[in-house]
């Protein structure tokens, strides 16, 4: 990379720090939006405890500690979204969203390891007119699926960790009233 394009990109990401600063402070809507996804959360934990209770989708093999991976790891995701709602700050949700994603890689390494599910029948929970649509849907399918959700999401935890760093950075240089560094 030539010295004018890593300026340049320096420049871009120092924007993009900046824009995150500016927006800091989640307006009504935001937050409003916040706590709308809470109920979503524990809607879908209940139809996979629904599915559970009926024999679908898990096997045998899932056991206690597995429900409590499981169903935590998912549960966790209301904390990120009711810091925002309660703090109005984006940065402080990010620190939580980090650590929900850390989550989510841990257990679902380990549920991709174990794999106590059964999506091989899937569609037949489904009415007759949607099950051609949910055929395709197997076991190898879902590892596929669930080993890259767990790149990527290793991926945007390097990201967004630098991000937070760098953000709360910008914050604090502006509390401070600090000028900003030469580039």
């Amino acid at each position: 990379m030539t010295g004018d394009a890593t300026i340049s990109m320096m420049s871009m990401w120092e924007g993009h720090v900046q824009k995150e600063a500016d927006r800091e402070v989640l307006g009504l809507g935001d937050r409003a939006g916040n706590i709308v996804a809470i109920p979503f959360i524990v809607l879908v934990v209940a139809i996979l405890l629904y599915l559970q209770g009926r024999g679908y989708i898990f096997t045998s093999e899932f056991n206690a500690v597995d429900e409590i991976l499981f169903y935590g790891s998912l549960l966790f995701g209301i904390i990120p979204n009711v810091v925002r709602a309660t703090t109005a700050r984006r940065n402080l949700g990010r620190f939580f969203d980090i650590i929900g994603s850390l989550i989510f890689i841990a257990v679902g390494t380990y549920l991709l390891m174990k794999f106590p599910f059964d999506f091989d029948n899937l569609y037949l929970i489904a009415p007759q007119e949607l099950q051609f649509a949910l055929q395709w849907i197997s076991n190898s399918i879902v590892k596929i699926l669930l080993g890259l959700a767990i790149f990527i999401t290793s991926l945007s935890v390097i990201y967004n960790g630098i991000l937070l760093i760098a953000v709360r950075d910008e914050l604090i240089r502006r509390r401070m009233g600090a000028p900003r560094p030469p580039q």
